[in-house]
């Protein structure tokens, strides 16, 4: 005994003899490709995704508190790419590792500190901070999530970071960042 395969029939509307009774025709759908992205480009597109929200932190008036966001934004960013990568995220000994990398651009560069306390001055301050902070808080949260995506692609974790090997790179995408950013007031 054999079965049959349904037949295929046109709609309601296009039988009994109308015009329209032939074999209706399936149209292959149009196939729209999405590119898959690499983690460490996913890992790019997130710590890209942070740099508005540190900037954001250089535009909070008070001082100190522009600080405290901006490490808030940090650790967010850096737990979200330890997700990313399966790396166990400690908070702790991460606000002390990005305090070290902070450091290393505070001594060669005081904008980021100087962002926040000029803020102190009246009237002035709050112009001048307004203007320097969110360019330098900018560029290193770039700096820091360009030099934990690399440690996390390398196979690294938060326990094996070694912020001396690293200062050389984060330096290096620190100064790419800043120079990407044209203050207020300069031609693109």
């Amino acid at each position: 005994m054999s079965t049959l395969a349904p037949e295929k029939t046109a709609p309601a509307s296009a039988q009994a003899g109308s015009p329209a009774a032939a074999p209706v025709e399936a149209v292959p759908a149009a196939t729209h490709e999405v590119p898959v992205l690499s983690r460490a480009q996913q890992a790019q597109a997130l710590v890209n995704s942070y740099v508005p929200w540190s900037v954001a932190a250089g535009l909070i008036p008070v001082p100190m508190f522009d600080m405290a966001a901006l490490m808030s934004v940090q650790l967010r960013m850096l737990d979200q790419l330890a997700k990313m990568y399966s790396v166990p995220f400690m908070e702790n000994g991460v606000k002390t590792t990005v305090s070290s990398l902070i450091g290393t651009v505070l001594s060669a560069n005081i904008g980021a500190a100087l962002g926040s306390l000029v803020k102190t001055i009246p009237i002035v301050g709050a112009v001048a901070g307004a203007v320097m902070a969110p360019a330098a808080y900018s560029a290193v949260t770039y700096a820091i999530g360009r030099v934990f995506v690399a440690h996390f692609e390398s196979g690294g974790t938060f326990l094996d970071f070694d912020a001396d090997e690293m200062r050389a790179f984060f330096v290096a995408e620190y100064e790419k960042a800043k120079s990407a950013v044209k203050p207020a007031g300069k031609a693109v």
